[in-house]
């Protein structure tokens, strides 16, 4: 598992430090996106952090190690929002509900941090990056599945597999498109995957509450 402290050279002791730590976070997924990866350089993220590279080099000790810190903030980010959403009690909500209730916030993750995706999936990734993503994306298919096993019992464990797999691709393939959108357009991509998912579920588990 990938833990932000363990990218640390020294860990911040004082309120002072650790929002010097914050500025360069920031300061990196900022360039990583608007540069990529490689283009960007310790000495560019201390710039646009406002901090001397002696400085990030006090808490960091290279550019891979800003990028796993950062990696593990936005999986930690991340299971704390299935945690809140992909609870068992999401299961008997109206079908509109439900899907409001994941994939809202969900959208809201991936708009306000858009490097997310460049981090995990760039050509840079690494393999430890390519397997936590991978292992939180087997866990979110897990409490899809128990979630979808508890609002319609009668489907088999394979039947309800092969939805789960196809309902979470469609998500993870059309919110990267909101993202990319004018602002004007970013609510209307996120409406049409929910209701996607709406006509695509609807007669599979179901469009009303189910009692619990």
């Amino acid at each position: 598992m990938l833990e932000e402290e363990s990218s640390l050279r020294r860990i911040p002791q004082q309120d002072r430090g650790q929002r010097r730590v914050e500025k360069i976070l920031q300061a990196a997924a900022q360039l990583f996106v608007e540069l990529g990866y490689e283009a960007t350089t310790t000495n560019a993220i201390a710039v646009r952090a406002e901090t001397s590279i002696g400085s990030l080099y006090q808490f960091f000790p290279n550019k891979d190690a800003i990028l796993h810190a950062l990696a593990a903030r936005y999986l930690d980010h991340l299971r704390a929002l299935y945690d809140r959403v992909l609870t068992p009690d999401t299961a008997y909500l109206p079908l509109p509900l439900l899907l409001a209730r994941i994939i809202d916030p969900l959208a809201e993750f991936k708009g306000a941090h858009p490097g997310f995706e460049p981090i995990f999936f760039g050509a840079h990734a690494s393999p430890s990056l390519a397997q936590a993503a991978q292992e939180l994306h087997q866990e979110v298919i897990r409490r899809v599945d128990a979630i979808f096993a508890s609002r319609a019992p009668a489907l088999t464990a394979h039947e309800r597999h092969l939805y789960v797999t196809i309902s979470v691709a469609l998500v993870e393939a059309l919110l990267p498109l909101a993202e990319k959108a004018e602002k004007t357009r970013q609510a209307q991509v996120v409406a049409e995957t929910k209701r996607l998912l709406l006509l695509y579920l609807g007669p599979i588990i179901g469009d009303e509450a189910k009692n619990g």
